[in-house]
């Protein structure tokens, strides 16, 4: 079925541009985004789109010129007056793999023609700088300063701030009221934004999509249900909960049957403005959330800088279908300004495929997409219907793209 999608995508390639421009029109696009894409053979969807993307050290350097190129284009389109840029960091000094992230994306910025420096506010910062050796090579972690309604550095007064922060805790004491633009909008950060919010916005652009070229909207995207804040302690509460799950499941069964799927349907509960893979479980039934344990219900209440949970998103499963030397992965797909630039494979050696690849012990693979189409030995990779993978990943990442657009303006 992804085949004769893809094969549709490609026979009328300029309508469906044609639609997306139209689409696009008077929307800006979010500077950075990543999507997480699960692929079951029978369907594919986005399962998480990110603003505020930490894997920018996972991408292949054969997309190093695309990203450099995108970066400029958006810039020098939305933001001529910029020459310096300020990378607004999370606090994550101990973490070698984020500070990796941020130094690519400093470096890329730099490739883009921008000087570009990393900026932080932690208290753990000696003096004014913080400098910290990564195999070899340096990353310069610096203090953010203000001075009157600007930010700053030592020695270097930033055009624009973009963020590399989610801002799950909202909009830092210091950035309130600057002159500086801040991109992505603090607006759109995870104390604001919700994952149900971006799923409706994207839900219903696929639907106009896919009643425009005859496609089944279902194929390309997760159902999902939003549910208020959820007391685990509490009876009612999980017995509604539950009556939510099934009411999804029912929908999800009936589209297996429909197709017949012979796959167990499962749906994923998650907090609705979480970041880092915190606050997730999966469930087959909705009777499995009438017994869980403490450690269950801390891992649903866990949440980065134990940010409160408002409300929880209840999303079909896609089970992932594609493995890497037997351990199941899923793509990640970055964008720049609404322009797809490559991605990678995220590997878990612990986790089956229905199960979330973002948790710890996770690694990355530099298979980008590009690479899907040359010929691999079985046991190194295994992807069922390689090419429709690479275009269908790429367009649900534009679709993504297209959706978050509309949140800014929403």
């Amino acid at each position: 079925m992804l085949d004769v999608i893809n094969n549709l995508l490609i026979q009328k390639k300029d309508s469906v541009s044609e639609w997306m421009e139209n689409q696009a029109r008077g929307l800006i696009f979010p500077i950075t985004l990543s999507c997480d894409i699960r692929h079951a053979g029978f369907k594919m969807g986005v399962v998480d789109t990110n603003l505020f993307p930490a894997g920018f050290n996972n991408l292949c350097n054969s997309f190093s010129r695309a990203t450099t190129e995108a970066f400029k284009k958006t810039l020098h389109e939305h933001h001529p007056q910029v020459h310096k840029i300020l990378v607004y960091g999370e606090e994550h000094t101990r973490n070698k793999f984020y500070l990796k992230n941020i130094r690519s994306l400093q470096k890329l910025l730099h490739l883009a023609g921008f000087q570009a420096r990393i900026g932080v506010l932690g208290d753990f910062i000696p003096a004014k700088r913080l400098e910290i050796d990564l195999e070899g090579e340096t990353v310069i972690l610096e203090k953010i300063e203000r001075d009157r309604n600007l930010l700053k550095l030592e020695n270097f007064a930033p055009d624009m701030i973009l963020s590399n922060n989610d801002f799950s805790l909202g909009l830092p004491p210091l950035f309130q009221g600057i002159e500086q633009p801040i991109i992505p909008s603090p607006k759109l950060g995870w104390q604001i934004r919700t994952k149900s919010g971006h799923f409706d916005i994207l839900s219903k652009l696929l639907g106009e999509f896919c009643k425009t070229f005859e496609i089944d909207p279902w194929l390309l995207q997760p159902l999902c249900d939003l549910v208020p804040s959820i007391d685990f302690n509490d009876k009612k509460s999980l017995e509604s909960l539950a009556q939510h799950m099934e009411s999804l499941l029912d929908r999800i069964r009936q589209k297996y049957r429909e197709y017949k799927i012979e796959e167990t349907p499962y749906v994923f509960l998650k907090n609705n403005a979480g970041t880092y893979g915190m606050g997730l479980a999966s469930f087959f039934s909705g009777d499995e959330v009438l017994n869980l344990n403490s450690r269950q219900k801390n891992k649903l209440l866990s949440s980065k800088g134990k940010a409160p949970i408002n409300s929880y998103l209840i999303q079909e499963g896609i089970p992932t279908v594609d493995t890497y030397s037997g351990y199941p992965i899923e793509p990640v797909i970055y964008a720049v300004g609404g322009k797809d630039i490559g991605g990678f494979f995220r590997i878990h050696e612990s986790k089956n495929a229905f199960e979330s690849l973002n948790a710890p012990g996770m690694t990355f693979s530099c298979l980008c997409l590009h690479k899907l189409t040359e010929p691999h030995e079985d046991f190194f990779l295994d992807c069922q219907q390689k090419e429709s993978v690479v275009n269908l990943s790429r367009f649900l990442t534009r679709m993504a793209s297209l959706a978050a657009a509309r949140e800014v303006v929403g």
